[in-house]
């Protein structure tokens, strides 16, 4: 796996340097012990009373871990018993990403320098914000194809954000499309308005196979259509005013079309839309599952649903709110993915209030078994489309979101375990993803890296010595697996001291 993947993060946020190691060990042990224990002292913003938390944590331990079986032997195939073995999460299967600026996270600028710094440290997947937008992408490949390259090289996961929207004041509309829509915007360029349906659609279809194709499975899932009855405009201009846009027959064959280029080069295809988990909204709720069902009718292999979660303090849900929305498209047979959350909207009463719901949100979130990804839309003020992110202030001072986010996401969901063998065999559990595991005995050590998903996994490990002398031999430290971890994190916390440190 790439070096620089998804960890734990290599450096603390400052406001947090004295704890985070002790408490990414607590939240490892609770995680692997199944105790469920919360750090921070983290509360629920709206929950189902006390019980909530204790059933979204069964949940995830049901759902999201796995068993873990380490077989250490000889040269000879025998058993060795007491040899040391370390388990380390590497990566986690769960998707947790974030929306990224492409120019500025490829101009060096002072300001992109802790930008590029966290992306990788702290996500593992992400999605550009405009530059794959239609409009953006014709105007500038380049940049698109550099920030999808820099991030496919630090070992992120890529969402495709989006193939069609027909937002024209967000510029995701070229302007020789815009006029053929028979739309005028002076701003971009679109002057001289003349209503050609055949060319929207000629240039449409162009530039989906275009874009699906130049990036291949570089590119993992994409948005075919985004926003479809937000934004109809685009859809309207190739079948009439009249038209519903949820069951338009344009846009059956816009999916059939990404579906089939999707099937061939191994890329997901996905809906996407607002106000389709937050409020709860109804309308688009309802209007999110009759495009949903056509689709399916319509023969469209739908691989992912997007619901973008922009919460503003009156939008929040409880736990079971939360789970009720998940619970009505999780029949249509498709992952579910949280793909743009923030809490950019009032009336908030502060931070700490964001904060909790976070905490609340995500662990929901996570808990549910056919969520697959949770994407911030953006993660620093300085680079969000609210200047309300979630993680950081201006100043890349953090926020209490971020305590809330990487106390869940790398430490009470990570696994992080040394124990010894017992007849040659040493059996843990841990969270989905990629593990490095290494194995000692009598001064020899071997490491591998393993998946471990649905079903578990067993992983042998040979060492070159002779299990037959063991009783000879000293073998590795003898600490339980508990003890060692707090020990070592508690004396890397001492080391490291105080110093460290647009549009939707």
């Amino acid at each position: 796996m790439p070096e620089s993947r998804m960890g734990r993060p290599q450096r603390t946020a400052r406001s947090a340097v004295h704890r985070r190691p002790v408490l990414w060990s607590l939240g490892a042990l609770a995680g692997a012990s199944g105790l469920g224990v919360g750090v921070d002292g983290a509360t629920a913003l709206g929950s189902d009373g006390d019980d909530w938390e204790a059933a979204a944590d069964e949940r995830i331990r049901n759902h999201r871990t796995a068993d873990l079986e380490i077989v250490v032997t000889d040269v000879d195939g025998n058993a060795i018993d007491g040899a040391d073995v370390d388990v380390e999460l590497h990566e986690h299967e769960y998707g947790f990403g974030t929306a990224v600026d492409a120019t500025t996270l490829i101009n060096e600028t002072e300001a992109g320098d802790e930008y590029r710094q966290y992306i990788p440290e702290l996500f593992n997947t992400a999605v550009l914000e405009n530059q794959h937008k239609w409009r953006f992408f014709e105007e500038d490949p380049d940049l698109a194809d550099d920030a999808t390259a820099w991030l496919g090289e630090r070992g992120l996961d890529m969402r495709g954000h989006t193939c069609l929207w027909g937002n024209v004041d967000a510029w995701a509309v070229p302007p020789d499309v815009v006029e053929a829509m028979g739309i005028e915007w002076e701003d971009g360029g679109a002057t001289d308005p003349d209503l050609d349906p055949e060319y929207v659609r000629e240039r449409s279809f162009e530039h989906l196979e275009e874009i699906i194709t130049r990036y291949g499975d570089e590119i993992d899932q994409w948005d075919v259509v985004n926003e479809v009855f937000h934004e109809p405009s685009m859809i309207e201009a190739i079948d009439g005013d009249d038209v519903d846009p949820v069951e338009a027959p344009v846009l059956a064959e816009w999916y059939r079309a990404a579906d089939e280029l999707g099937e061939e080069l191994g890329v997901a295809v996905d809906v996407n839309d607002y106000n389709t988990l937050a409020g709860p909204h109804e309308y688009a709720r309802e209007s999110y599952r009759r495009q949903i069902e056509f689709l399916l009718e319509e023969d469209v292999d739908l691989d992912g649903i997007g619901m973008q979660c922009h919460f503003s303090a009156d939008e929040t849900l409880t736990p079971e709110g939360i789970l009720d929305g998940l619970d009505e498209y999780a029949d249509y047979g498709a992952e579910l993915r949280v793909t743009e959350f923030d809490t950019e909207g009032g009336p908030w009463e502060g931070p700490e209030e964001k904060g909790e719901f976070l905490y609340t949100f995500l662990k929901t979130v996570f808990s549910h078994p056919d969520t697959t990804d949770f994407l911030m839309w953006g993660f620093w003020d300085g680079e969000h489309w609210r200047d309300e992110a979630p993680l950081f202030f201006d100043d890349w001072e953090p926020k209490p979101a971020y305590d809330a986010y990487t106390d869940l996401v790398f430490g009470e969901w990570w696994t992080d375990e040394t124990g010894e063998t017992e007849d040659g065999t040493y059996q843990t559990s841990g969270f989905k993803g990629e593990y490095e595991i290494t194995a000692r005995y009598d001064g020899t050590s071997e490491t591998t890296t393993t998946t471990l998903a649905d079903g578990g996994a067993t992983v042998e490990i040979e060492l070159e010595v002779d299990a037959t002398d063991a009783d000879d031999s000293t073998p590795g430290l003898g600490v339980s697996s508990a003890v060692a971890g707090l020990l070592g994190l508690a004396g890397y916390a001492l080391v490291r001291g105080g110093d460290e440190r647009d549009e939707k």
